[in-house]
């Protein structure tokens, strides 16, 4: 009985030694954030934004719109909700300026530290644990993540929370539990909804209990299906709703930003041994070394009790198991985000709950050996983790004694001279031809929205043929004088055109305290009102009889016309426009046209189907109706239906694109017999398409 008490009150300590740590890292970030801290730049200010925008969709704040269940999917398009959604609380609750924000970075710490402290102790008891906790809370790394609003810090804390709870699971000597299952599916999902980054654990990790399950009994093989199901479910609505988002966002921030950054091949040395020098910086000098040292004097001991032969199955007995679990992953997870082309120090983050892991184990050798040879508690070993943050860089952060609260930022005066212009909270959008960390499209569309405001930024310049729409539609610009930060050269072509237009009137001019200026420009009074765009639409909707032709002169409009309005304020008018005259008119071509292309750019490919299988009644020699529902029964994964239309409808037009629709429907239904039909169809579509475009072009 008193072994129990004093067992019990032992784990208190434990637990009341960490939620101390824990708020001493809260402390020192709130310093950082109310004191210091800036303008978000560009990743930054796109989480705040997204924050936002569920907070706004779930009412968090009062002031959001009834949407549906489709309608709220449409905020998160390219990353998953779950961290957005949390975030969007707690600025719901804090506030919305960055700093106030910023109070989830500090939950999700808490979280990250209440789940490497299970670990730890599961792996090795308090003291090992303890260690774990001091080393992640003294980490340079993660105290830059939890002074820099992105998704890391909430990744991490996701995957330290599934790893642990499905090493567990698997555990052959103490898993194989209902209740544990039901943990890790909480846990993979809430991963799984956080980032796609975090397939780069789960899919190696999934594939190692896979194998394992071969040789285990029926109920763990029961178990992990089970498990595999309730995620595909978990992740299936947001990945059916925007899958084409998603694909196209993750190559263009995969593959385009490693081309235009300048990275290294995957398979350069310099690529393979990227991650390596960060190690240093992420840990500090005297965690890392006095971690690895200790790891170095638990593998000379293994490598002296050594006895052959070694077989593999040993690595997987009871004994042996846990770490043979974080090795794996953390090898698996490494090299994974090594081939990745796009690198950045903070892309290495899903390894990093596993590194400590690491490391804390040096640690306890270190402490077993001082113990067992010169009676050296490990108590003075709790002050390395604070003493390396102290000499690490990340006190750099704090060397400032200026308050940048009192420093000049651009960003927050130009929203206010442009709010003091709005008429009646009127929606506008801001065209942001620079993009510095300073200001760019996404820290003004978020300064511009805290306080439920409605002003938002979009970036316009990439292309010359933007120099026209901008001069004839837009109301405010702001332009860069000095560096325009990462922009093509093409902006400053359209920068030129802004200041030599009349159409335009310098309303203020910002000077910076480097080099340089930012100004602020307004449509001239004087100048013509442009038409509204509306009446144009139902014009470029009609072209879409016209096939591959009438599509690209739509979508290269209807994309720049997104650009110079962010709020897509001309939908509402078309569509009510488009629905009254179908009311009186249920034949009316044009209106149907309308309606249909809405449906498509509002990612709705139902509705789009219903609008088109009218269009194909009502104009049975025009191939183009049955070609684009056969599109958009694809995108919303039904090929089943997508092959019927295509084949019906090739039978009758004998049409190039339609036979190519129907072999990739026929296809993705299971029907791989057309697969030489694929490969002949598609490029001879390709070529047709290319060579009309052409055409009319020339």
């Amino acid at each position: 009985m008193l072994l129990k008490k004093s067992n019990n009150h032992s784990k208190y300590i434990f637990w009341i030694s960490v939620l101390f740590i824990w708020i001493i890292c809260t402390l020192f970030d709130r310093i950082w954030w109310n004191f210091y801290s800036d303008t978000p730049s560009w990743d930054q200010a796109d989480y705040l934004n997204s924050a936002l925008d569920h907070a706004r969709a779930l009412s968090f704040m009062g002031e959001g719109e009834s949407i549906n269940f489709s309608s709220f999917l449409d905020k998160s398009p390219k990353i998953p909700p779950l961290a957005s959604i949390f975030n969007g609380g707690v600025i719901a609750l804090a506030g919305d300026a960055p700093h106030e924000a910023a109070w989830s970075l500090s939950f999700w710490n808490g979280f990250f530290i209440f789940n490497i402290a299970s670990w730890g102790l599961y792996l090795r008891g308090r003291t090992f644990a303890l260690f774990c906790v001091l080393i992640s809370s003294f980490s340079p790394f993660l105290f830059n993540l939890r002074t820099d609003y992105v998704l890391e810090l909430p990744l991490i804390s996701s995957i330290t929370f599934y790893l642990y709870h499905l090493g567990r699971w698997s555990d052959p000597s103490r898993g194989g539990k209902w209740i544990q299952l039901i943990i890790t599916s909480i846990a993979c999902a809430s991963s799984l909804l956080i980032k796609q980054s975090s397939l780069l654990v789960i899919i190696p990790s999934f594939l190692f209990i896979f194998i394992l399950s071969l040789k285990r009994e029926r109920k763990f093989r029961l178990q992990f299906l089970c498990l595999t199901l309730i995620n595909v479910l978990a992740i299936l609505p947001w990945f059916y709703h925007n899958w084409i988002m998603i694909i196209s966002g993750t190559y263009r921030a995969v593959f385009e930003s490693a081309s235009i950054e300048g990275d290294p091949s995957i398979f350069d040395l310099k690529s393979i041994f990227w991650y390596f020098p960060y190690l240093d910086n992420q840990f500090g000098n005297i965690i890392l070394y006095f971690g690895l040292s200790g790891l170095i004097f638990i593998f000379f001991t293994y490598v002296r009790s050594f006895k052959p032969p070694l077989r593999l199955e040993n690595l997987f007995n009871n004994k042996n198991y846990k770490w043979t679990w974080i090795c794996f992953n953390l090898s698996t997870c490494w090299t994974f985000t090594t081939f990745i082309p796009n690198k950045d120090e903070r892309y290495i983050a899903c390894a990093i709950p596993l590194i400590i892991l690491l490391l804390a184990l040096g640690f306890s050798k270190w402490s077993y050996w001082l113990n067992s040879y010169f009676n050296f508690k490990f108590y003075g070993l709790l002050l390395i983790a604070p003493l390396s943050f102290l000499f690490s860089n990340s006190l750099n952060k704090f060397n400032s004694l200026e308050n940048t609260k009192s420093k000049y930022y651009p960003v927050n005066e130009i929203i206010s001279i442009i709010k003091s212009n709005q008429i009646r909270d009127k929606k506008e959008t801001v065209i942001v031809v620079p993009s510095t960390p300073e200001v760019n499209q996404h820290n003004v569309s978020y300064i511009g929205r805290m306080g439920g405001g409605n002003i938002l930024g979009r970036q316009l310049g990439q292309s010359l043929f933007h120099i026209e729409p901008v001069l004839k539609y837009s109301n405010w610009i702001i332009l860069a004088e000095g560096d325009q930060g990462s922009v093509p050269s093409n902006s400053l072509v359209l920068d030129k055109s802004i200041r030599d237009s009349s159409l335009f009137v310098k309303v203020r001019q910002f000077q910076t305290e480097k080099e340089g200026s930012y100004s602020l420009w307004k449509r001239s009074s004087r100048s013509l009102k442009p038409e509204k765009f509306h009446n144009r639409f139902i014009k470029l909707a009609n072209k879409m009889e016209q096939g591959p032709l009438g599509i690209k002169l739509i979508f290269d409009e209807i994309a720049i016309e997104h650009m110079l309005d962010g709020h897509l304020k001309y939908q509402k008018t078309v569509q009510d426009n488009a629905l009254s005259k179908i009311s009186s008119d249920p034949g009316n071509i044009e209106s149907l046209w309308t309606l249909s292309l809405l449906k498509i750019l509002s990612n709705r490919p139902f509705e789009a189907d219903i609008y088109l299988k009218e269009l194909e009644l009502l104009l049975p020699n025009n191939p183009w109706p049955s070609a684009y529902r056969s599109i958009v029964n694809l995108a919303s994964w039904n090929p089943w239906k997508a092959s019927v239309i295509a084949e019906n409808s090739n039978r009758k037009h004998q049409h190039y694109f339609l036979k190519a629709l129907s072999d990739i429907s026929t296809v993705c239904r299971g029907g791989f017999w057309r697969l030489t039909s694929t490969f002949k169809s598609v490029p001879f579509a390709v070529e047709k398409v290319d060579q009309n475009l052409n055409t009319n072009v020339k």
